[in-house]
């Protein structure tokens, strides 16, 4: 067997096998205040809901993440659950959240039927709808089991039959309200809007158990109170109860215009109490309930929550905009702890948004105490609201380091604009990086909004210089005036530089597009297209004049859509250049034609290049990081963080890597712990693994039927490794190498 390894090998590296250009999800390491983040490249977070699933099942709930970012509909993102009981401990695990289904303006994971798997509660229009989570051991899966939940709006006479409301805007209290075991929900009505129904789930009632979802809406006032304009108005509707028994059944008809609905036992008395946020507050309102799980009666209020029924002993959930609660247990002390998150799509905390209250109750009654807020972004790259990265070597040591841009930090009703500067620890071949700032150089000081770097020799002095493009429109220059082989400094700011216009929230690139040995300016824009500067100066001296404001005839708007926040990356590749365009979407699109046609239109290749979508506004960096002549991809987005995904061609040894099956994970790589082979295909019945040296040298083997497969890369020298893979079903086998880098 090592004989055949050995000439497949050799084989590899004669013919250098073509394959399709592309990247798989990857992780280098990365440090903050001397500390290694634990999920550097999880893609931020900014306006997200929470909620526990147990993705893996090893019995821990795990926790997704919902973020509302953008227009873009959301992004999911997945965190495994790693810490002991006490201990609040997650990792980002793009493995799982790749296999969700695709949701759009929000998401709440509750286990509907009982069966001990939590199901998707998602918008859709005119309401709600559900997927049953259909997971295994092996694989995460989910199928739609309501298209649209209705209720009967007239439950003591003739069904009157309609859509539960909720707009995209809010969230849906969901819970078991009166304690029979099945899900109901609390939403607010239609109409005036300020009063929350309560649809019973009647499945306990009709069946014994609580697999389905079928409703009555057998309360129209729930708790006798109402809310508008983020006051709680008590007793203001009939009691004892009376029941609305008409509405007109209308898929499209709206509610509430934003307001969200956490159900708590906050007293533990067995009765639902309710904690409101709404989309024109600061603060939650907590409202008590002193009547009973079938007869709610709303009977006292506060602003100050989770200060209740105690004023003062934490901090009082207050955010910008419309913060919302969610209820689980974060830390496996077995006791449901609180997160608080604004539920907005721009305007409101951003870096420092997801505050964790620890549940420190020995009683049924619960008592949130601060933990922190930024919860999860602690342990990734996080640069608050839009993440804008490039590659520039700022210490002239030879490596490059990360400077990543942002629209802002959120601060005090505005948000302020850096760059942030990661310094590659590593090697050429195997970096790292670890944050020397997050205020690169002071050049927040110039009051930029929206800065977006690029990075060019305009002075032909032999340094790179600094244009960074704004949300005016306007472009601005810095002279680096260190000299060549010395650290950057940059100086001689000149504002609205040599008067270049775009459109608004411009993204600039500094590239020779006409090859005629100058550097050219492109700028993406809010309106998705490309506007071209040619340089009719020289090397030293540059003067942009603009060509098109349409270049390519590229635009990077969704259908239905008026923006497209076109982030440009201008490359070539063999000779041949090509451009990769991020978008509001999420998507990436290429083009290419465009040699002997700058000024025609552009081949659109691809719309979602990679098949890759990490959120909105993408802004793509596709640059060689780890020296091994394959272009690496560091895609940021508006959620303020970032993702890694490593070239999977050619090998710096000659090997390329054969990728024939999308369902096997491999990370981190490179590793200096643990590396895991993840296999999310049931088809495949046995694997055999094994690592091969430069040398061509078997080094570790392995069969196995696991779907998981550990390998310790400490007991490896360091170096470049071939991972090759086989596995088989009844039919056929899989062969799949990868390249792995032990450091």
């Amino acid at each position: 067997m090592r004989q055949i390894i050995s000439t497949l090998f050799l084989v590899l590296i004669v013919t250098g096998l073509n394959a399709q250009m592309a990247v798989y999800r990857d992780t280098l390491p990365v440090y903050e205040s001397g500390v290694k983040l634990l999920s550097p490249w999880a893609g931020g977070l900014n306006y997200s809901s929470f909620s526990p699933i147990d993705l893996n099942f090893d019995g821990k709930n795990d926790i997704v993440a919902f973020d509302k970012v953008c227009n873009s509909g959301g992004k999911l993102r997945a965190f495994l659950n790693i810490g002991s009981p006490g201990v609040a401990k997650y990792k980002h695990s793009p493995e799982y959240q790749d296999k969700l289904p695709s949701l759009i303006e929000w998401a709440l994971f509750f286990d509907y039927d009982a069966d001990g798997k939590s199901d998707i509660f998602t918008y859709t229009t005119g309401g709600i709808k559900v997927f049953k989570n259909t997971s295994t051991a092996s694989t995460v899966s989910f199928s739609l089991t309501s298209s649209l939940l209705v209720s009967d709006y007239n439950p003591t006479g003739t069904p009157n039959v309609s859509n539960i409301p909720c707009n995209p805007v809010g969230l849906p209290g969901i819970g078991d309200i009166d304690g029979d075991g099945d899900l109901d929900i609390l939403t607010f009505s239609v109409g005036s809007g300020l009063k929350i129904e309560y649809h019973k789930n009647m499945s306990m009632e009709l069946y014994g158990n609580a697999s389905s979802l079928v409703f009555k809406m057998i309360d129209d006032c729930w708790g006798d109170m109402q809310e508008n304009s983020c006051v709680v108005y008590l007793s203001t509707c009939p009691y004892p109860k009376l029941y609305n028994t008409l509405v007109n059944g209308n898929a499209s008809k709206i509610a509430h215009s934003g307001s969200c609905i956490m159900c708590i036992d906050n007293d533990g008395d067995g009765d639902k109490d309710l904690v409101l946020g709404d989309v024109s507050c600061t603060t939650v309102e907590y409202v008590d309930n002193v009547g009973a799980s079938s007869n709610a009666h709303i009977g006292d209020t506060t602003k100050l929550y989770p200060n209740y029924p105690s004023k003062g002993n934490t901090t009082v959930i207050k955010m910008n905009s419309f913060p919302c609660t969610y209820h689980l247990d974060v830390d496996n002390d077995g006791k449901k702890d609180l997160l608080a998150s604004p539920n907005i799509v721009a305007g409101a905390e951003n870096y420092q948004s997801v505050w964790y209250y620890k549940n420190t109750s020995s009683t049924p009654a619960v008592n949130f105490i601060i933990q922190k807020k930024n919860f999860l972004q602690e342990d990734m790259i996080e640069v608050g609201e839009g993440a804008y990265p490039v590659l520039f070597d700022a210490d002239a040591d030879g490596k490059k380091d990360l400077i990543v841009g942002n629209l802002g930090y959120y601060s005090v009703n505005t948000n302020i604009s850096r760059l942030a500067y990661y310094r590659n620890i590593g090697t050429n071949t195997a970096p790292s990086f670890s944050l020397i700032t997050k205020d690169y150089q002071g050049l927040s000081s110039y009051n930029l909004y929206s800065m977006a770097p690029t990075f060019g020799d305009l002075d032909n002095d032999g340094d790179l210089d600094l244009i960074i493009g704004s949300t005016n429109g306007r472009v601005h220059y810095f002279q680096n005036l260190a000299g060549v082989g010395n650290p950057a400094v940059f100086g001689n700011y000149q504002s609205n530089y040599q008067n270049i216009l775009g459109s608004n929230f411009v993204y600039p690139q500094l590239f020779d597009v006409d090859k005629n040995g100058t550097l050219d300016l492109l700028l993406g824009s809010q309106n998705g297209r490309i506007s071209y500067w040619k340089n009719t100066g020289n090397v030293a001296f540059p003067s942009f004049t603009s060509q098109s404001t349409f270049l390519g005839g590229v635009d990077v708007r969704p259908y239905g859509y008026s923006s497209g926040y076109s982030m440009s990356y201008m490359y070539r590749d063999a000779g041949v250049t090509k451009l990769i365009v991020g978008s509001e979407s999420g998507n990436l699109y290429l083009y290419d034609n465009i040699d002997g046609n700058v000024l025609g239109t552009y081949n659109r290749v691809d719309t979602t290049l990679f098949k890759l979508n990490e959120g909105a506004r993408s802004a793509p960096c596709f640059e060689d990081i780890t020296n091994d002549g394959k272009r690496d991809l560091v895609l940021g987005n508006q959620a303020g963080g970032l993702a890694f995904f490593n070239s999977t061609n050619i090998y710096g040894v000659g090997i390329n890597e054969i990728l024939t099956n999308s369902n096997v994970s491999v990370y981190p790589n490179p590793c200096n712990e643990k590396l895991t082979v993840s296999i999310n295909d049931n088809t495949y019945k046995e694997h055999t693994l094994k690592l091969i040296d430069v040398l061509g040298k078997e080094v570790y083997s392995v069969n196995t039927y696991n779907k998981a497969i550990e390998i310790n890369c400490s007991n490896f020298s360091k170096g470049i490794y071939v991972m090759i893979l086989s596995s088989k079903n009844d039919n056929y086998h899989d062969i799949i190498t990868k390249k792995i880098i032990i450091n």
